[in-house]
């Protein structure tokens, strides 16, 4: 009985303390494929976006320099801070407790998601995605997310 404790704390210690960025994941995605990961990032939802990008200062970056103008800005240099969300359904459920806020996700990393379907307009410019376990960030997050 004990044994079993030990191991399930343990195990949340592992989770919440080893949690990857996009582009950490974006750095190697074949070797992250099909598991299961935690990520940290900042959500951005909206009608063209259901993404987690690596913090809140790069976003803010690269739209300041979107919206400059300016011809010498590089968009493609800070796609692999940007990892797609596949599932966002409860987080638009959510969206205003979710949005814009730094958020740790446990799921499935997915180095393609897009294969053999159409252009998501929301995705991030990369193919790499994350399917959120609804239920882990339910529990991890209960005052974000209120049970239905």
């Amino acid at each position: 009985m004990w044994t079993k404790i030990i191991l399930l704390v343990l195990t949340g210690l592992f989770v919440t303390g080893c949690s990857f960025t996009p582009s950490q994941l974006n750095a190697n995605p074949a070797r992250y494929n099909g598991r299961t990961v935690v990520v940290r990032g900042f959500v951005k939802l909206a009608p063209e976006a259901h993404v987690l990008y690596e913090s809140r200062a790069l976003d803010g970056e690269v739209q300041r320099g979107w919206e400059s103008g300016n011809r010498g800005f590089d968009v493609r240099k800070y796609e692999k801070y940007c990892v797609t969300i596949a599932n966002p359904e409860l987080l638009y459920k959510n969206r205003a407790t979710v949005n814009a806020k730094t958020i740790i996700f446990q799921g499935k990393f997915i180095d393609n998601y897009q294969i053999g379907k159409t252009v998501d307009l929301g995705a991030c410019r990369l193919p790499t995605a994350i399917i959120i376990d609804n239920a882990a960030l339910a529990r991890r997050y209960p005052s974000l997310l209120p049970q239905e």
